[in-house]
């Protein structure tokens, strides 16, 4: 037996051998290992209780496959099922295991099946790490095989094929020149488009021209560091200020609008609600002791807060006083409702209970229970503050920006260099109050070694950049001279200088050489390859908020779009190998190296990972595009906050448009109409790619195409390859050019014909100082503003006149003629019904005008059908009309891309969609089922409408605009059907 399995072994081996070699295929055989036939081993196969039929019964290929997949539940272990069918057909059944997303299990059985289908699979299931890690094992049998259908799949750069490819070809250079010759034509261009690199040509910059970081890297010289001084300083006596009249009311109160004199309201409400507790007392706490019911409300409260009751009669008669957290006991019974009782308190007693007191978990975080106490009180409860910080929340640290008070500087400093959430805000404080907060940290940055002790020399190194060295020195000096040297140490140690024990490694499978050149700013030469892992030292040194020191100016000297795609090509690896969290940097830093192709790559990711519930990585990317800045990343922020079907994404986006709005003090809209890419195109909508001594003209196409055009004028199918006499290096860089511009074109044109057609529907109005700059003269929009009919609108809304906009830039009304727009001017699109409120002809007056120009318009504006309310239904607020018509869950969710809502119901059923209207109130879709949230609705499932009616409003439909009445009229049109479901 074990000279048969000896032999069994060497035959296999042979095999292999046999497929070895660069040009090795799969042969199509099954290598069975021992974990296989194990499971194999405890299949059993019972014949079906309906048919009588068994899974080993002899069949074709194709009929076993159709009893596998009709009788799949009932097989167990399943996997055993699945290798039994490998055991009967060969490598043919391997299709069994050829699942979306498949486990470890499932990806050990493929990798014992050689055959081409396999090899596909995980191809087409590259982005999932365990099929790209196979992928790996299986280029290690047949090279080149692997990266010819790797090829074939043509990847994008940014996917993870894409970093594959290259990352093989990196660790095994000596493959290209053979896989170069055995790929086709269309490989060979895949092949090309990987690896070519927007500075191929430039020559590497000398030594004395590398930033100075790289010339003398810190970790490659590292000196031991001065040792700071342990003292133990005591605490100077603080400052304690609040100033209550800078804190923003919280959003729910911003939405209302109710702003008047908010803070006193809110402990009115504290009150009001304490004043009921007790009043409901005895029922709340029937096993309280009878002196504690029977006994006024200071004898309740004070019992319900935990004080020891023999302490109670004392303290109220001012026999004792609340002296320290030894006065207090257990809570009794439930600690819901126990913080309303302070307000049942006298001032002194108050502000005792809340410093001594037990920390009551319902305060833990609750800044709606905190901020009136601390209003109500003052400074005199600031000491009671500490217990009941919460780094996790934005609104702590929102409070905490009134509060002017020593030893908040350290719970500050810990949130400025641990928490990447709050350090904003964080810095925001330590800006604010610069001298209290150096006062209240030079004791713990010179105390004991810790998490508090780095955490607060961190915000004294950055108090001390940042304009603030002296307040630093001043208050280091108020400890004595000791100190001040002390921290005069601190501050001389340079910050790159400071390093951990133990630095970061580059990861190993990391193909550097096939990362984009990095070109200087000064004179357009690359960094040489030899000193890129010193600039990835860099990066990983950081943390996502608190980069390394030395980064900013290393970067500052590297030209931007070469840094983009540098840190693409990192994004790409690190999607690629399962997002690993020790190499998040490579994540983290796009915000601080992306561009306009950036934005683009991280909004298509974020809503990937959104919708697959990681919530947390979608907020970065979402966090990533605001720090990136650029029109396109705004412009893709104002797309999520126009999304519907996400609420944290639009609340996020709003939030951060609003504050980049409020910084150029515009509204949102006004906003969008400023951010929009011009994506390099002069005022013409044309770009010139330059190739030396000749040059290219890209002009965009009416449906904003990029095309081609050589020096005559002539279009062009595609760019030319680089001639012998062109400058291969701006040849390069051209060809990168026209890629990203074709992928941004796609993106703009989508955006900007839906804003365009929002701003019809909303009837939004521009003067000519903006309608000029913004639309008929830019680069991008006057594109998509030529097709339409434009019009002017007196003070009352009411159409005037029409014109449009000519392929020159020029205003052109309907006969031709030049049309000069009034200073006071107000210009907006018209919808049908304001061309019939001016002149029924107009629209068909118009129309041939613009197809004597062939032009079509980007959306339907004259051929846009328009809506009237039937005069019976004007007082009323339903559309019977639509009750108990059919519905496709496709139609209803495309109706979220019109601005409708989907609302979530009883049971977490989506049972409901809403649209808001002018004013107050929204039209309200209701469903007589629904799906439930968690699950994907099959679109071609119909649902039944259970009514349709305008809701949250007195208002009744005769009340709406005629326009809007009128879209969702014609939404509902197009998605409700004619019949029942």
């Amino acid at each position: 037996m074990a000279g048969n399995r000896k032999s069994k072994e060497e035959t296999e081996k042979n095999e292999e051998k046999k497929e070895g070699g660069l040009d090795a295929r799969p042969d199509g055989k099954v290598r069975w290992t021992k974990n296989m036939r194990e499971a194999l081993a405890k299949f059993n196969d019972r014949p079906c209780g309906r048919c009588g039929g068994s899974l080993s019964e002899e069949r074709s290929l194709a009929d076993s496959l159709d009893f596998f997949r009709r009788h799949r539940s009932s097989f167990y272990p399943p996997r055993a099922a699945r290798l039994r069918m490998l055991e009967m057909h060969g490598a043919a059944a391997a299709e069994l295991l050829f699942e979306p997303s498949p486990h470890k299990e499932a990806v050990t059985d493929l990798l014992a099946i050689h055959d081409a289908e396999v090899v596909r699979f995980f191809v087409a299931q590259v982005k999932q790490i365990d099929c790209k890690n196979a992928l790996m094992k299986q280029a290690a049998r047949w090279p080149l095989f692997v990266l010819r259908e790797l090829l074939s799949a043509n990847p994008a750069r940014h996917q993870a094929g894409a970093a594959l490819i290259l990352e093989l070809l990196a660790a095994n250079p000596e493959w290209q020149e053979p896989l170069e010759a055995s790929c086709d034509e269309a490989q060979r261009k895949t092949l090309a488009r990987l690896q070519e690199d927007g500075s191929a040509g430039v020559a590497d910059a000398l030594a004395a021209d590398w930033p100075a970081l790289l010339r003398r890297p810190p970790w490659k010289n590292r000196q031991a560091l001065p040792v700071i001084p342990v003292l133990a300083l005591q605490p100077l006596p603080p400052t304690a200020r609040l100033h209550w009249a800078d804190l923003k009311p919280p959003q729910y109160l911003q939405a209302t609008g109710d702003l008047s004199d908010w803070l006193a309201r809110e402990v009115r409400v504290s009150r009001d609600r304490s004043n009921q507790w007790m009043t409901e007392f005895t029922r709340h706490q029937p096993d309280a002791p009878d002196a504690i019911r029977e006994g006024g409300n200071l004898h309740k409260a004070l019992w319900m807060l935990g004080l020891r009751p023999e302490l109670i009669d004392d303290v109220i008669a001012g026999r004792n006083e609340i002296t320290s957290p030894e006065d207090f006991g257990q809570l009794p019974g439930s600690r819901w409702g126990v913080a309303e009782y302070i307000w049942q308190l006298p001032p002194p007693l108050a502000v005792a209970a809340f410093t001594h007191g037990p920390a009551v978990d319902h305060f833990m975080g609750d800044v709606a229970r905190v901020r009136p106490i601390l209003h109500a009180l003052g400074t005199d409860a600031l000491p009671g503050l500490p217990r009941f910080l919460k780094q996790g929340s934005r609104a702590m640290f929102e409070l905490a920006s009134v509060i002017e008070w020593d030893p908040l500087a350290s719970w500050i400093a810990k949130g400025f260099h641990t928490n990447r959430w709050v350090r904003r805000e964080a810095a925001a404080w330590l800006e604010r109050y610069p001298d209290t907060a150096a006062r209240g940290l030079v004791p713990v940055a010179l105390g004991e070694p810790g998490p508090a002790h780095e955490s607060a020399q961190a915000a004294l190194r950055w108090l001390h950049d940042n304009g603030h060295a002296d307040a630093v020195r001043a208050q280091a000096q108020a400890y004595g001279a000791e100190a001040a040297g002390a921290v005069a140490q601190l501050l001389s140690i340079a910050p790159e200088d400071v390093l951990p024990d133990s630095l970061p490694v580059v990861p190993k499978t990391l193909p550097l050489p096939s990362l984009p050149r990095l070109i200087l700013k000064e004179g357009g030469l690359a960094l040489p390859q030899a000193v890129v892992p010193d600039v990835l030292m860099a990066m990983m040194l950081g943390k996502p908020d608190a980069p390394y020191p030395g980064l900013a100016p290393l970067l500052d000297a590297l030209a931007p779009d070469s840094l983009a795609r540098f840190g693409r090509a990192l994004l790409a690896w690190w999607i690629g190998n399962g997002r690993p969290a020790r190499e998040r940097w490579m994540f983290a830093l796009q915000g601080r190296l992306g561009d306009g192709e950036t934005a683009r790559q991280l909004y298509s990711l974020l809503r990937q990972w959104r919708a697959g519930l990681d919530r947390v990585r979608a907020y970065d990317a979402m966090a990533m595009l605001g720090e990136i800045g650029s029109d396109a990343a705004l412009m893709h922020l104002a797309e999520l906050a126009r999304q519907t079907r996400y609420d944290d994404l639009r609340t996020r986006a709003d939030r951060m448009l609003g504050e980049v709005a409020e910084q150029r003090g515009l509204s949102l809209d006004q906003l969008a109409d400023r951010t929009v890419p011009d994506l390099g195109l002069d005022a013409r909508a044309r770009l010139t790619l330059d190739f030396g001594p000749r040059s290219f003209e890209v002009r965009m196409d009416d449906s904003f195409q990029p095309v081609v055009h050589d020096a005559r004028g002539k279009a062009l199918k595609t760019l030319p390859k680089a001639g012998a006499n062109d400058d291969a290096g701006k040849a390069a860089a051209a060809a990168t050019q026209l890629k990203e511009l074709r992928k941004l074109a796609k993106t703009v044109a989508t955006t900007q014909i839906r804003r365009l057609e929002a701003a019809m529907c909303a009837q939004r109005r521009w003067g000519p100082d903006e309608f000029m700059p913004f639309f008929a003269n830019h680069p991008v929009l006057r594109v998509f503003s030529r097709p339409l009919v434009w019009g002017l609108f007196d003070a009352a809304d009411k159409l005037q006149g029409t014109f449009r906009v000519t392929a020159e830039g020029e205003l052109a009304d309907l006969h031709d003629d030049p049309v000069k727009l009034p200073e006071n001017a107000l210009i907006g699109l018209p919808h049908p019904l304001d061309f019939a409120a001016l002149d029924a002809s107009l629209v068909t007056a118009w129309a041939p005008v613009l197809a004597d120009y062939e032009i079509l318009q980007p959306f339907e504006q004259l051929a846009r059908q328009s809506f009237v309310l039937d005069p019976a239904l004007r007082a009323g607020r339903e559309l019977p009309q639509w009750a108990g018509r059919a519905v496709s869950n496709a139609a209803l969710m495309g109706l979220e891309t019109r601005g409708w809502v989907r609302e979530i119901g009883d049971g977490g059923m989506v049972n409901s969609f809403n649209k808001g209207v002018p004013g107050e109130g929204q039209v309200c879709l209701r469903l007589e089922e629904g799906w439930f949230v968690q699950d994907s609705p099959d679109g071609k499932v119909l649902q039944t409408v259970h009514g349709v009616a305008l809701t949250g409003t007195e208002r009744t439909l005769g009340d709406l605009p005629a326009i809007a009445f009128s879209e969702i009229e014609r939404d509902l049109q197009r998605a409700v059907r004619e019949t029942s479901a």
